[in-house]
C-alpha cells in the first residue's frame, strides 16, 4: 500500500475531508433584534426599584452578560427570579419593537441544508425565545434550545456534550463579549457580528477568530474555511508522496 492510498484511508476513517458540523448560535443580536424591547423593559424594571432610567447611550455601554453585572455597575441589587418574572411579563408588550435580523433565515436554511447542526444558547428567557423561534418560523432549523442562560460560561460544557458538538468541527456565532469568552473556553471558534449589542471596539478587544457583519455573512465563511482545510489536506497528500 503505496503512501497516498494510507493517508486517503486515514480521512475517510476520519469521515472524509474537514467541514464545519454544528453552530452555536446566540439568540438577541444575531438572529432576533430585540434591542429596543430590551432597552425599554429595563428602564422598566430600574423604575420599579426606584431607579433613573438610562439613556441609550449609557445602556449600550453599560449593558454586559451576564445580565445581573449591569444592574451590579449601576449599584442596584436585584433578585433574578423577581427579574425573570417581571421580565417575561413586560417583554411581549413591545413586540412589535422585536423583529427577526435580515438574513437569518437563509443563512439558517442554507445551513440546514449541508446538514449542519444550528442549536441556539442564550441568557434571553426560555419562554420568550421559544415563541419566538416558532414566530420567526426557524424551527425547523434548529436542532435544540437552552434560553434563561445566567452565565453561558458555566453551561458550555453541558450543552456541547449534551447535543454531541465537536469543538473543532464547531462554530459559536455571538455579538457579546461574553459569547466569545465562552467560545474561548469551549475551545470552539467564535465568530463575531456586528448587528447586536456589544460595539465593534469592545469585540476587537476580547479577539474573535473571525468577525462578520451579520449572519448573512455566516455561509460564505463557512464555505472559506472548508475550503481553506481541504486546501490543507490536498498539500499535506502531496508532501506524502
Amino acid at each position: 500500500m503505496n503512501r497516498e492510498n494510507s493517508l486517503g484511508e486515514r480521512r475517510a476513517q476520519a469521515g472524509g475531508s474537514w467541514r464545519v458540523k454544528s453552530v452555536i448560535f446566540d439568540w438577541s443580536g444575531v438572529l432576533s433584534n430585540d434591542w429596543d424591547a430590551t432597552f425599554l423593559v429595563t428602564n422598566e424594571i430600574l423604575g420599579l426599584r426606584g431607579h433613573p432610567k438610562v439613556t441609550k447611550e449609557e445602556f449600550r455601554e453599560l449593558y454586559e452578560l451576564p445580565w445581573m453585572n449591569f444592574y451590579r455597575k449601576i449599584g442596584l441589587s436585584i433578585d433574578v427570579e423577581w427579574e425573570y418574572k417581571e421580565w417575561e411579563k413586560r417583554f411581549p408588550r413591545h413586540g412589535n419593537t422585536i423583529k427577526a435580523l435580515p438574513q437569518g433565515k437563509e443563512c439558517l436554511e442554507w445551513l440546514h441544508k449541508k446538514g449542519i447542526k444550528c442549536v441556539v444558547l442564550s441568557s434571553h428567557n426560555h419562554k420568550l425565545l421559544s415563541d419566538e423561534i416558532e414566530k420567526y418560523g426557524y424551527k425547523e432549523f434548529i436542532h435544540a434550545v437552552r434560553g434563561s442562560s445566567e452565565d453561558k460560561r458555566n453551561e458550555i460544557e453541558s450543552f456541547i456534550v449534551g447535543h454531541e458538538i465537536e469543538r473543532n468541527s464547531s462554530l459559536y456565532v455571538g455579538d457579546m463579549c461574553h459569547d466569545i469568552e465562552t467560545a474561548r473556553l469551549a475551545g470552539i471558534k467564535s465568530v463575531a457580528v456586528l448587528s447586536g449589542y456589544d460595539k465593534r471596539e469592545k469585540l476587537e478587544r476580547e479577539k474573535p477568530d473571525f468577525i462578520i457583519n451579520d449572519v448573512g455573512e455566516l455561509p460564505k465563511l463557512v464555505e472559506k474555511l472548508e475550503a481553506r482545510k481541504a486546501s490543507a489536506e490536498a498539500t499535506a497528500v502531496e508532501g506524502e508522496k
